[in-house]
């Protein structure tokens, strides 16, 4: 099954690369699987039932993100990922585009040592790792695309990054939509598409965009 799975999930990235991602890039992704599973035991990164399951609830999850992330970010524009953790999902998608550079903010001073050692072990630039909540440690976003898979108190959370979202900034909201402000300026897209239907996504995708007033 999770062979399977990653196959069918790197042939989707097919059409954005061209080809399937790298030899080098699909290390990377082994060695920070590898990593996470060393860790666990004293970081607790991940649940312990899903230790054996990373590739399937967690790795194909963020691949998934891929297609969305080049959409918005193209080749210049930055990734936020917030409450970043075990590194899920803005490790994956680094190893698989190197040139988008990225900040990750996680509040556990463990877990935001931890992903510096990934960083280095996996020879990752253009990749910042910031110790602190979010929005105290980030007071200005600047960023094309923003993740937060696995954030805590998503009801409070969404409102406060809604508020600070640049113009033409997309959220790509994993799971539950929760209520939102004035919707006047954003635009909310239910994702629909082939990851889905294959069963590849856990959850829900809306991608929620700030867009520019008329």
């Amino acid at each position: 099954m999770t062979v399977e799975a990653l196959e069918q999930a790197y042939a989707l990235l097919c059409p954005l690369f061209g080809k399937e991602p790298g030899k080098e890039a699909l290390q990377r992704v082994q060695g920070h699987l590898s990593l996470v599973r060393q860790w666990n035991p004293m970081i607790s990164l991940v649940s312990e039932g899903d230790v054996a399951f990373l590739e399937e609830r967690h790795l194909i999850d963020s691949l998934s993100l891929i297609p969305y992330v080049v959409r918005h970010c193209g080749h210049e524009g930055g990734l936020l990922d917030v409450g970043s953790g075990g590194g899920f999902p803005a490790i994956p998608i680094k190893c698989l585009l190197p040139e988008i550079p990225m900040v990750l903010v996680e509040r556990s001073m463990r877990k935001a040592g931890f992903l510096q050692r990934v960083a280095a072990t996996l020879g990752l630039k253009g990749i910042e790792i910031i110790h602190g909540g979010f929005p105290e440690a980030v007071p200005k976003v600047d960023a094309r695309c923003i993740t937060a898979r696995a954030v805590e108190r998503p009801r409070h959370f969404h409102p406060s990054l809604l508020k600070r979202m640049p113009q033409r900034c997309a959220f790509l909201c994993q799971g539950e939509l929760t209520p939102l402000p004035s919707l006047k300026t954003f635009h909310v897209e239910h994702v629909e598409d082939a990851w889905r239907q294959a069963a590849l996504r856990r959850g829900e995708l809306y991608i929620i965009t700030h867009q520019k007033p008329a």
